[in-house]
């Protein structure tokens, strides 16, 4: 079987994959006619949305009308689909408030150009090695925005936007991030042209949607981080800005900012469902979307972060030792990397036995920056401080990041300088380049990602797929679950998985002590009825005498890779973590124990454990049993179980393999194939998890 995702084969059982939503959103309190592409799309008849405002009818194969209630607000928000085989990979659709157009007509050329009005939204696709050409008419002096949305809202496409006179004659242009800022030289006609910076393209996955606007433009937000939970005060720099004034300063390519000042009800958390840090390298980062209203239209989103110490910001001059700033700690200092070689440094006194974190945030704020850090106590040595090099997620989920972060622990009273800068800053003068500079004292904690993740099917598989979470009846399917660790944070976190539905079982699981992640194992009962939702997993740890307890945030990768090692892994934190039960089809094999109970024993003792093979359908190979998830456990023999054998036992000599005391949730993964709906299909098999209690 292959997707359309992507030519790359997938061992497992058929599950629907969702390619395109065209058009890929719509303007609130409308109803908008979509078309889906994707893979395995029979019995295609819902999509669901992660806002409930946003609901969906089936009119025809792949076709449905989407209905946007009134009070949905300007954003992105996820949909995926539903039929025979599951509940897919989400897809961004994004609802505005502008009237939407669509493709509907050749458009590669410059006489075959389609009309847009400014003040809408044009929504599109590129072809291979053309460009997509549109039109709009503009007043002499009136100041146009055309911004093209492509990366974040799923596309491959990495767009190059040009606005042409009708002689073609290129008047501005954009080559790095979609957005060209045009004030039209005189009345007339004027041509936009969309392509891909490579020519790539195809109406499955390079899709955009251009607005042409004259609402709001947010360039950065200053301060980009707030307490939690209060009104705070922050200074726009944008354009248009209804009521701005002029900044005194440019952006990147020289055209001139104008500055507003706001004042936002900061939430206490990060909203469940919203435009917040979206990355992999964000997972850490505590933080919402705000965007400026305007009677032209609300603005782009823009980030801010969350912060428990009081905000700081910088002031100049404070580039040399003998100028820096002296900050009360702990405390947030918001701060930028300009202009081009702006170094910032700061001093504060600390007490013997004192132990702060010392953390640059700006690259997980969606920044082009390189942050570097010099720690020292005034007269000591000098700590150089770069970019963690870790990726707890792994190739699936890749978590590196440029922000540099240090534990230090104070061995004498005295006065301390950190100093900032970015290490390529001498080549960028850009205002956009802010920072926030965390230094607080010492504060053990963790954040959960939960990815619906493949297991290899060989040693040597580099594959990544895009899908979400499927069980038929009988059915193990694994979710693993990430990491990341804050401020030393080094114990246990209970893993488990909450609002299931009937039918579908989740022992707890844990992420050992010093480890990063572990799997979720989700079964569903034989006969479970049909269902698609959100479900939600959980983990809690101690610190202290302090419990702390987090949901995990769901992560989806983008698009299939055949070899991570040849093409990056795209993927991003989703709005929701959905879960499907097939309801009308029961896995062909399952594997479990023979009673579901608890398996005790002595520590250096052997464990006998029955096991119940179960096949439903064609596979009638034999299996080859390997057992995963406890210690040492994977150097266990693999147990062979003839095709015609309905049971087997899994001896597990615990002094050989030297499992030490305690709680296990083990389970045994086969390769093996055989015919579902009359296709060859070869699958990774997990077996029920069965729980070991070594004494």
């Amino acid at each position: 079987m292959a997707l359309l995702l992507s030519p790359v084969a997938l061992a497992e059982l058929p599950i629907i994959s969702l390619s395109s939503v065209m058009p890929p959103g719509g303007k609130i309190g409308t109803e908008v006619s979509v078309t889906i592409t994707g893979a395995d799309l029979e019995e295609a008849n819902a999509l669901l949305f992660s806002h409930p405002g946003i609901t969906a009818k089936p009119t025809a194969e792949k076709k449905f009308v989407v209905h946007i209630a009134s009070e949905v607000p300007v954003g992105r928000y996820d949909v995926r689909v539903v039929g025979k085989s599951g509940v897919s990979n989400p897809r961004t659709f994004v609802i505005g408030d502008l009237p939407e157009a669509v493709d509907n007509a050749p458009n590669d050329k410059l006489e075959t150009a389609i009309e847009v009005a400014i003040g809408s939204v044009f929504n599109g696709f590129v072809n291979p090695a053309a460009a997509e050409y549109l039109k709009f008419t503009a007043k002499q002096g009136q100041r146009v925005f055309l911004e093209c949305a492509a990366r974040e809202i799923d596309s491959k496409l990495n767009p190059v936007v040009a606005v042409l006179d009708t002689g073609g004659r290129e008047l501005a242009a954009s080559r790095r991030d979609g957005f060209v800022d045009f004030t039209a030289p005189a009345d007339g006609t004027f041509l936009a042209r969309v392509n891909d910076l490579t020519y790539s393209g195809g109406a499955e996955s390079f899709f955009y949607r251009l607005a042409l606007t004259s609402a709001p433009r947010v360039d950065f937000i200053f301060p980009p981080v707030s307490i939690a939970g209060a009104k705070a005060k922050f200074t726009i720099f944008g354009r248009a800005l209804p009521g701005g004034a002029p900044a005194n300063i440019a952006d990147a390519d020289g055209k001139p900012l104008e500055k507003l000042n706001v004042e936002i009800d900061v939430p206490a958390a990060p909203p469940p469902r919203g435009e917040g840090a979206s990355t992999p390298a964000s997972v850490s980062v505590d933080a919402f979307s705000y965007r400026l209203q305007s009677p032209q239209g609300a603005s782009n989103p823009v980030l801010i972060s969350l912060a428990s110490a009081p905000v700081i910001a910088e002031v100049e001059p404070n580039n040399k030792a003998a100028e820096a700033q002296k900050v009360a700690v702990p405390c947030e200092v918001a701060g930028q990397f300009f202009p081009a070689g702006d170094v910032d440094a700061f001093t504060f006194g600390a007490k013997k036995g004192d132990v702060f974190w010392i953390e640059v945030f700006s690259q997980r704020l969606g920044l082009p920056t390189n942050p570097f850090l010099l720690v020292q106590r005034e007269g000591g040595e000098a700590q150089e401080v770069y970019g963690a090099d870790a990726n707890v997620g792994g190739p699936h989920f890749n978590t590196t990041t440029n922000d540099p972060a240090t534990r230090l622990e104070v061995k004498e009273d005295g006065v301390y300088r950190v100093q900032v800068r970015d290490l390529f800053g001498n080549t960028r003068s850009d205002p956009r380049c802010v920072y926030r500079l965390s230094i607080h004292q010492e504060a053990p904690d963790f954040r959960l990602v939960a990815l619906a993740e493949l297991p290899p099917k060989k040693d040597d598989d580099r594959a990544a797929f895009a899908r979400a979470a499927f069980l038929h009846g009988g059915e193990t399917t694994a979710v693993r679950v990430i990491a990341f660790r804050r401020d030393g944070f080094a114990g246990d976190i209970e893993l488990s998985g909450d609002a299931l539905p009937a039918g579908v079982t989740c022992p707890p699981a844990k992420i050992a002590a010093g480890k990063t992640d572990a799997l979720l194992l989700l079964t569903a009962a034989e006969g479970a009825a049909r269902w698609a939702g959100p479900i939600r997993i959980v983990g809690k740890a101690k610190v202290g005498e302090t419990e702390i307890v987090h949901d995990a945030r769901p992560a989806v990768v983008s698009w299939n890779v055949a070899d991570y090692n040849n093409e990056p892994v795209s993927a991003r934190l989703a709005q929701e973590f959905e879960l499907a039960v097939s309801g009308v089809e029961n896995a062909p094999i399952s594997v479990e124990a023979a009673e579901d109970k608890v398996w005790e024993a002595a520590a250096g003792a052997k464990l006998d454990i029955p096991l119940k093979i179960t096949r439903r359908g064609g596979y009638e190979e034999a299996l080859k049993l390997k057992a995963f998830n406890a210690p040492a456990i994977e150097g266990l023999k693999e147990i062979d179980v003839d095709g015609k054998t309905p049971t087997a036992t899994a001896s597990i000599d615990l002094a050989a393999v030297k499992i030490p005391a305690g709680n296990y949730t083990i389970h045994f993964r086969s390769q093996t194939k055989g015919k579902f709906r009359d296709k060859e299909t070869p699958i990774t098999l997990f077996s029920a998890p069965i729980r070991i209690s070594v004494k």
